[in-house]
C-alpha cells in the first residue's frame, strides 16, 4: 500500500497549511435549494453564512438534508433557519492536532480557520483525518 502524500503537512504544522481555498459563503436569505446547488456545483460540505459583509454562521449539507427530512420546503426557508451560529474557529497557527482533537470535542466536521481576525478558509475533518492518517503510516 502506498500512501497518499499531503506534500509533507504533519500533525504539528498550522492548521492554515489545510487551507487550499478561500472560503465560499451565502447569503443569509438564500433558499435551502440554491444553498444545495451551490455546495454541489463546487462539491464542498458546506458554506458560510453571511448578513452583508459579516458571517453569521455556518450551514452544511447535513443541515440541509435535515431540513429537508423534517419537510421543510426547500423554496421557503433559508439558511439562515438551518444554519449552525455558532462558528467554531482556529487560529491560523493552531497546529493540527490540537485541530483535530477540539473537532472531536465539538462534534463537528468543519472549521473556520482565522488568520488576522479575518476567516480565510474551512477546513474539513477530511482535512484533518488525511494528514493524521499520513503520519501514522509513516510510522509503520
Amino acid at each position: 500500500m502506498t500512501p497518499m502524500t499531503n506534500g509533507s503537512i504533519g500533525p504539528h504544522d498550522p492548521v492554515i497549511a489545510l487551507v487550499t481555498t478561500d472560503p465560499v459563503s451565502v447569503d443569509e436569505k438564500m433558499t435551502l435549494r440554491s444553498v444545495a446547488a451551490v455546495l454541489a456545483a463546487i462539491d464542498i460540505g458546506t458554506a458560510l453564512v453571511h448578513r452583508g459583509h459579516t458571517p453569521v454562521g455556518i450551514v452544511s449539507e447535513r443541515d440541509v438534508v435535515r431540513a429537508l427530512a423534517d419537510e421543510a420546503d426547500p423554496d421557503a426557508v433559508w439558511s439562515a433557519d438551518v444554519m449552525t451560529e455558532d462558528l467554531v474557529t482556529a487560529d491560523a497557527d493552531e497546529p493540527i492536532l490540537r485541530t483535530a482533537f477540539r473537532m472531536t470535542d465539538e462534534g463537528i466536521r468543519h472549521m473556520a480557520v482565522l488568520e488576522n481576525d479575518r476567516i480565510v478558509g474551512v477546513i474539513s475533518s477530511r482535512d484533518v483525518f488525511r494528514v493524521l492518517c499520513e503520519d501514522a503510516l509513516e510510522g509503520w
